[in-house]
């Protein structure tokens, strides 16, 4: 809901989003750019914690940051430096979401999730399975 709540802007810019967000399901690369790029207000506010809501925050805008100067057609020294630095950070930050903040919240995979994985492990097993038959 908190997706269709932001409204789009200009005709081809963002658009208007789906009902279901969450299921990424037939999506451009043009949808996951405007996912990220609404997804500060999207997520504000979404977790209890504050001091998590605003590494959440924190996290997201150095992940829009990266995606911004790794996007541009042309670099210079100065613009491959600063991708660089927002690479780094952008390691640390999510380094850290997944040493303090992930194990503060229990989480479960949803059926489609647990299907999916199953495949792909029967997959790779019949794989295994063939490169070893003679």
């Amino acid at each position: 809901r908190r997706w269709r709540n932001v409204p789009s802007f200009c005709r081809m810019t963002i658009r208007p989003f789906h009902n279901n967000v969450s299921s990424l399901k037939k999506l451009a690369a043009r949808d996951y750019e405007d996912l990220l790029q609404c997804s500060l207000p999207v997520f504000e506010g979404l977790f209890p914690n504050v001091a998590h809501d605003q590494f959440v925050q924190d996290l997201l805008f150095i992940l829009a940051e990266w995606h911004a100067n790794a996007k541009l057609r042309m670099h210079t020294d100065s613009s491959l430096a600063r991708l660089r630095d927002t690479t780094v950070a952008l390691g640390a930050k999510l380094r850290a979401f997944v040493k303090n903040i992930c194990p503060e919240y229990t989480t479960r995979e949803l059926p489609s999730e647990v299907s999916a994985r199953n495949r792909r492990q029967q997959k790779k097993r019949g794989a295994a399975q063939a490169s070893t038959t003679p």
